[in-house]
């Protein structure tokens, strides 16, 4: 009997034993399941190669930067040498200033009257030999303060000379001329000559012992007795050299009035032609004062006629 209950007892705790075992082989699992998702071994496992795969890109392209850049460089050298090949612009030619103007007259000794009076401004474009022997061009102006040295007042032709420089030395001179027509009862300005000395101050590295003769022998400027002439624009004249090089020249004169037989104790212009006046011929105011005089006798006729024929009338009435 004995035997039979410590048998049952150790039934009991053997059975007692394997159920405990199996409880412990059951909550093993649900501990594992349960530290499964807070674990996540393969997410931090994901983001530790994703942030790595970036980085080894970036040291790959970092080469194809370092190339490139010396391309640039070699581009940019040109540029610099464009930039110093183009001269420096050179600034336009100023305005040539205008040549001042002078006054002259002659008067005659004898008589104390004066004949000629000029006032004037003259630039010469004048063609010249340089010491190479080639022609050259330069503007020459006619001093203000040239001096009247000789002159004529003659009958039927009248000048006077200017003389310019130092009278120590070769001077420079210029004539003017003037020619009377009787018939017309006019005067013209009949010519001028210029003679001048050539020197390096008015012309730059010219030929040593040159002079220059230049001349107009044009008629020109008709202006009637007792007027004088004027003329304020500039007018260019033609001039004709008689040196053997040949080279001609021009003369621009303006703010221009002169008068020739004068013959007067006065040095004052009298009244003057412009050269921009519109001349009216002589047969125009005659033609006018003969339709006047036309127009008064017809008028006249005309009363005379009325007033006889009024006369008539009042007799017949009687």
């Amino acid at each position: 009997m004995k035997l039979l209950v410590r048998c049952s007892l150790l039934l009991m705790a053997g059975l007692a034993i394997c159920s405990a075992q199996d409880d412990s082989f059951t909550t093993t699992p649900s501990s594992t399941t349960a530290s499964e998702p807070s674990t996540t071994v393969p997410t931090t496992n994901t983001t530790t190669t994703t942030t790595n795969a970036p980085t080894t890109k970036s040291t790959t392209t970092a080469p194809p930067h370092t190339t490139t850049t010396p391309v640039p460089t070699t581009t940019a050298a040109p540029t610099t040498t464009s930039t110093a090949v183009p001269p420096s612009p050179t600034p336009a030619p100023g305005p040539v200033p205008e040549p001042e103007v002078g006054t002259w007259t002659w008067t005659n000794s004898t008589t104390n009257r004066t004949c000629i009076l000029t006032q004037m401004a003259l630039q010469l474009n004048v063609s010249y030999l340089d010491t190479a022997g080639k022609p050259t061009h330069v503007l020459y102006d006619i001093p203000k303060d040239a001096r009247a040295i000789n002159g004529s007042c003659g009958t039927d032709s009248q000048y006077m000379q200017l003389a310019w420089g130092p009278p120590s030395a070769q001077s420079s001179f210029l004539e003017v001329d003037f020619a009377l027509n009787v018939t017309e009862h006019e005067f013209t300005l009949s010519g001028m000559a210029f003679q001048l000395a050539v020197n390096n101050g008015s012309f730059p590295n010219a030929k040593a012992n040159q002079t220059i003769t230049l001349l107009n022998k044009q008629p020109m400027f008709k202006t009637p007795l007792d007027m004088s002439y004027h003329c304020n624009r500039a007018q260019l004249l033609n001039l004709t050299s008689i040196d053997p090089t040949g080279l001609n020249s021009t003369v621009t004169v303006s703010k221009l009035q002169f008068e020739a037989f004068h013959n007067k104790a006065n040095s004052k212009f009298s009244i003057a032609k412009d050269c921009d006046a519109i001349d009216t011929p002589d047969i125009v105011p005659i033609a006018v004062g003969c339709a006047l005089i036309l127009l008064i006798v017809i008028v006249l006729i005309a009363y005379l006629a009325g007033r006889r024929s009024t006369r008539s009338r009042g007799y017949l009435s009687m």
